[in-house]
């Protein structure tokens, strides 16, 4: 029995030994039980909430200091939602910018509305948003979809705005929104197969950059394709004669772009549609450059809320 006591007691001397000798890291990574770094949803912690809508109830994070004059709103392409926006919120916040990013109705965590919404139902829908936020004015930024809608609030809720970020402005023309609605419907379906190729599809997206960063925002491709139901905002965005919103809106604008991006013809088209705009080349890279380069978009985005309000 002493034997048996002595010998607890030397293990649990040991033990408390060992431990104070290795200090604990609060701040490394937590894995659990894997053995990679992928954070998923985990960049959106902190801020998430719903605003009451006509499209339904529609999900937002809103994080950064609350004594930020005008926040930056972030509006993400179809078909994603926040997530795409997440490490530039992120980012934005570091820098001092009250940053809020919102899922489109029908993607993320929104609800999907009743009937299909038009991009004005879009824009002026945001106004509930920001009503539920207190807010009375933001620079509205949006990517692809996001774009179209950003000008959209901004054209049509002019004492709403300071500013406007476009990238990837999909200012399409008569043509081209002809020969988008002519293709629709006829992509594969996503019905799930057992080789697992429905998903794999997604990854091959045609991009020269195949960094780790760009497969990472590809697998959010792959997963938000999946998260939403009937891709409305692309129905809605291929139906959008965006020019006259364009041409109404009356704060500061900022066109960003990317040389591989389909839409880059178009934006720089539309640079020149108004010279008063800023006009900046982002990337040579396609359409999820940004979401590799988060601290570029944010530092860009951060500098023209600056200069709006000097």
């Amino acid at each position: 029995m002493i034997t048996r006591m002595f010998i607890l007691c030397l293990a649990a001397l040991m033990t408390a030994t060992i431990l104070d000798a290795v200090p604990a890291h609060a701040d490394e990574a937590m894995r659990g039980t894997s053995n990679d770094d992928w954070q998923g949803w985990g960049v959106l912690s902190g801020g998430k909430g719903y605003a009451a809508s006509p499209l339904g109830q529609v999900h937002y994070r809103d994080i950064g200091p609350r004594d930020y004059k005008h926040p930056i709103v972030l509006l993400h392409q179809s078909p994603m939602s926040m997530i795409q926006f997440a490490e530039v919120q992120n980012a934005l916040v570091e820098l001092g910018v009250r940053a809020i990013t919102i899922d489109t109705p029908g993607y993320g965590n929104s609800d999907r509305p009743q009937q299909q919404p038009t991009i004005q139902d879009y824009g002026n829908n945001l106004a509930y948003v920001l009503d539920h936020l207190n807010i009375e004015k933001v620079l509205v930024a949006g990517h692809h979809t996001g774009a179209q809608i950003a000008a959209a609030f901004a054209a049509n809720n002019p004492d709403r705005v300071v500013g406007v970020i476009l990238h990837g402005a999909a200012l399409f023309n008569a043509e081209e929104l002809a020969g988008y609605q002519s293709r629709m419907g006829k992509g594969r379906p996503r019905t799930p197969v057992l080789d697992g190729s429905h998903l794999t599809r997604l990854m091959n997206f045609p991009m020269s950059s195949q960094e780790q960063k760009i497969l990472d925002a590809k697998t959010w491709l792959a997963i938000t394709s999946f998260i939403q139901g009937p891709d409305i905002g692309h129905y809605a965005a291929f139906h959008y004669d965006m020019e006259p919103d364009f041409m109404a809106i009356n704060v500061p604008g900022m066109i960003l772009t990317d040389t591989e991006d389909d839409v880059h013809y178009i934006d720089v088209r539309a640079s020149k549609m108004r010279p008063d705009f800023k006009y900046v080349q982002f990337s040579d890279g396609n359409l999820l450059e940004f979401m590799a380069q988060p601290e570029k978009w944010a530092k860009i985005a951060a500098e023209f809320a600056d200069d709006i309000e000097k």
